[in-house]
C-alpha cells in the first residue's frame, strides 16, 4: 500500500510553465498563459493531491522537530513546559523574557503567522482543484476525501490563528492578484470558520483512513472538539461545550485507549536483538509501547488518531525526507556539566560525562544520554520534577518513559557506571541548565533504535502522534468542567489516571482548570501545542501559570515582569504591507 512515508520528498511545482520554441526570438510572438491563472493550473488529479501534500508537509513543523528553528518548538517555549536554557540565552531568560524576547517584529512571531497561511493557501488550492469538472478522479469519493482533508487542514490552521493571534483575516479563494485590503475578522468569526471547515470534513471522512498518516474521521472530531471549547470560552454560549463533548466523544469511540502492552517490545519469544539489545522489552509498560519506534502506526494500536510518519535511517538516505533532530535540540548538554565541589577525584575528570570510557565511547554513549544534545530547548523545573506528584505514575517511570538520572562514563572516577544523583553536580545555573531529563516520547531510551553509523550523533528518527485519543478524554474533560459537570470531569481526567496506574485519582471537588492543565502536562508533553492550549484560557488562569513554572520569569536575579498581553501580536510587516486597510494590532504591543 502506498502511504505518505516520502510526502517530504515532494515539491509543488504546479505553476511552472515551461515553453520551447523554434527560434530564440519565437517566444516573443507567444501568448503564454499566466504563470498562476486558475485556469490552467489543474489538469490532472495528481496535481491536485500535490496540493494537499504541502498541507501535510506545512503542517508536519508544527509536531516534528524537522529543523533548527521550527514551528514545533515555538507552540511550547516560554510557556510554562520548555523554554530555552539560560547559557543558550547568555541570561536573558529566555522565551519567558517577555519584556524583551517578544515583539510584533520578532521573526518566531512571523513564522508562525506565515507558515499557517501558507497551509491554508494549499488548502485553498486543493478544494477548487477538486471543483475543476475536466478533471477524472477514480470515483467522487475519492475527490471528496481530498476536499475532506482540505478542508481539516483549513480549519486546523484557523482553529490555531484564532488561539494565538485572536481575530485574523479569513481568505477562502485562491488570490490570483495582489491584494492589500485585508480585514481583521472577529476572534468569534475566526472559530466560526474553523468549526464550519472541520465540521465538513467530519462528515465527509472516513471513519479510518485507507492510508496511514491521512486524516479520518477522528482527527477531524478531535479538532473540533478543540474548536467549540475555543468558541465556548470566547462566548460564554455553553452549546458549545455539549458540542465539544459530543464530538470528543466520537473520537474516542473510534480510538479507545490502549490498556495492555502491545507491540514490537512486547513479545517475550522475539529472542532477537539490534546491537546487543534485546528486542523484548520486559519492564516496559504501556504508555513506553506506544512510543516505541514501530508501534505508533500499528494495527493494535487503536489510540492513534493521526501519525505523522518520518523515513527510516534506509529511506532518508535514498529519498530525504523531513527527520526528527530532537536528539540536538531537547537533548542535555551532559558533557559540559561539572562535579560539584567534593564530589571530583584525583585523576578524574571535571565532570562525569567529560571523559567517555568504553563502554560509553561507543554507540551506547548517544542512547544513554539521549544524543550529543545542545539542549537548545529545555523542560522546565516544573515539567522535568514538580508535576510529577504520583510516585506510581508510569508516565515517569524511571528508564521506560523517562530518564532523569546519568551514568558516570569516566573510568577514573568511583561513580563509573553509577547513576550520578544530581546532588552531585554543580548547580551554578551557567551549567546546570545544560541538565534535564529525557522523554521517551521524544528521545529513545537505549539504542535500540540506533544504527551503527549514528555514534556519536543520534537523531531520533521516529514517527510522532498529531493526535491520539488521550487528548479527546482531557477535551472532554474541560468541556464537562465548563459546564459544570463535575463528576463526568472527574471520570475522564481518571481514565488517564487509572491507565497510568497513578494512586491519587481525583473526586469531583478537585476538578478546577488548573488540574486539567497539570494533567495536560503529564499526558501530552511534546504533543500538544502549549501555548494554543494556553492562550485559549482566561488571560488569568495561563498568566499565572508562567509567573509560576515559566523557567526564567521568576529565578532570574533581579529581574520581574508582568505579562501585558493576552494573544500574540500580529506580525508588524503584515501590518504594514496591508495598505489598503487597517489591520489594528492586539492590546499590549
Amino acid at each position: 500500500m502506498k502511504t505518505i512515508r516520502y510526502i517530504s520528498t515532494l515539491t509543488l511545482g504546479l505553476f511552472l510553465f515551461i515553453t520551447s520554441c523554434e527560434k530564440d526570438d519565437k517566444f516573443l510572438e507567444e501568448n503564454p498563459k499566466s504563470l498562476y491563472a486558475l485556469a490552467n493550473a489543474f489538469e490532472k488529479s495528481s496535481q491536485v493531491k500535490a496540493q494537499l501534500t504541502m498541507c501535510f508537509i506545512n503542517m508536519y513543523g508544527f509536531y516534528d522537530n524537522n529543523g533548527w528553528w521550527s514551528p514545533f518548538m515555538y507552540k511550547n517555549t516560554g510557556t510554562d513546559v520548555l523554554d530555552q536554557p539560560f547559557w543558550q540565552t547568555g541570561g536573558s531568560g529566555g522565551y519567558s523574557n517577555f519584556g524583551s524576547t517578544w515583539s510584533a517584529t520578532a521573526g518566531f512571531v512571523r513564522d508562525v503567522w506565515n507558515s499557517l497561511y501558507q497551509t491554508i493557501s494549499y488548502a485553498n488550492s486543493t478544494i477548487k482543484g477538486t471543483e475543476v469538472e475536466t478533471i477524472t478522479w477514480v470515483d467522487e469519493s475519492e475527490k471528496n476525501e481530498l476536499k475532506a482533508q482540505a478542508r481539516f487542514f483549513r480549519g486546523l490552521a484557523y482553529l490555531r490563528l484564532g488561539e494565538l493571534y485572536g481575530g485574523v483575516p479569513i481568505n477562502l479563494e485562491i488570490i490570483e492578484e495582489v491584494k492589500l485590503d485585508y480585514t481583521r475578522a472577529t476572534r468569534q468569526e475566526t472559530f466560526q470558520q474553523a468549526i464550519d471547515d472541520l465540521l465538513d470534513a467530519y462528515n465527509n471522512l472516513p471513519d479510518y483512513p485507507a492510508e496511514i498518516g491521512r486524516i479520518g474521521k477522528g482527527a477531524a472530531a478531535t479538532m473540533l472538539a478543540e474548536a467549540y471549547l475555543a468558541q465556548g470560552v470566547e462566548t460564554g454560549n455553553n452549546g458549545n461545550y455539549t458540542s465539544a463533548i459530543t464530538y470528543a466523544t466520537a473520537a474516542i469511540d473510534l480510538h479507545p485507549l490502549m490498556y495492555s502492552r502491545f507491540g514490537v517490545r512486547n513479545d517475550p519469544t522475539d529472542l532477537s536483538s539490534n546491537r546487543g539489545e534485546p528486542t523484548y522489552k520486559p519492564d516496559g509498560n504501556v504508555f513506553g509501547d506506544l512510543f516505541y519506534k514501530g508501534n505508533y502506526s500499528a494495527a493494535e494500536n487503536t489510540e492513534a488518531i493521526w501519525v505523522l510518519q518520518t523515513p527510516t535511517y534506509e529511506q532518508f538516505d535514498m529519498y530525504g525526507g523531513a527527520r526528527n533532530r530532537a536528539g540536538w535540540m531537547f537533548t542535555p548538554a551532559l558533557r559540559d556539566l561539572n562535579w560539584a565541589t567534593g564530589f571530583a577525584e584525583p585523576g578524574s575528570a571535571a565532570g562525569p560525562w567529560k571523559s567517555i570510557d568504553p563502554p560509553y565511547n561507543t554507540a551506547s554513549f548517544p542512547a544513554m544520554f539521549g544524543g550529543f544534545g545542545i539542549g537548545q530547548v529545555m523542560t522546565t523545573d516544573f515539567t522535568s520534577y514538580d508535576v510529577w506528584d504520583d510516585p506510581t505514575d508510569i508516565r515517569y517511570e524511571e528508564d521506560v518513559t523517562v530518564r532523569v538520572l546519568y551514568e558516570c562514563s569516566d573510568a577514573n572516577h568511583s561513580m563509573f557506571g553509577q547513576k550520578v544523583p544530581i546532588s552531585m553536580l554543580d548547580q551554578n545555573p551557567n551549567v546546570f541548565s545544560k541538565y534535564c531529563p529525557l522523554f521517551a516520547k521524544l528521545i529513545p531510551l537505549d539504542e535500540w533504535p540506533y544504527r551503527d553509523t549514528d555514534n556519536m550523533h543520534q537523531s531520533a528518527n521516529h514517527d510522532v502522534y498529531g493526535i491520539r485519543s488521550a487528548e479527546a478524554y482531557l477535551l472532554r474533560a474541560e468541556a464537562y468542567l465548563r459546564s459544570s459537570q463535575l463528576d463526568l470531569a472527574a471520570d475522564d481526567i481518571n481514565e488517564l489516571r487509572t491507565r497510568a496506574q497513578c494512586t491519587n485519582l481525583y473526586a469531583s471537588g478537585d476538578m478546577d482548570i488548573d488540574l486539567i492543565l497539570d494533567e495536560r502536562v503529564r499526558e501530552l508533553l511534546y504533543e500538544e501545542g502549549r501555548w494554543f492550549t494556553l492562550l485559549r484560557m482566561d488571560p488569568a488562569v495561563w498568566k499565572q501559570r508562567l509567573y509560576d513554572h515559566a523557567m526564567y520569569i521568576d529565578t532570574y536575579p533581579n529581574y520581574t515582569i508582568q505579562i501585558s498581553f493576552d494573544l500574540w501580536p500580529i506580525p508588524n510587516d503584515i501590518i504594514e504591507i496591508n495598505t489598503g486597510a487597517d489591520i489594528p494590532q492586539n492590546d499590549g504591543w
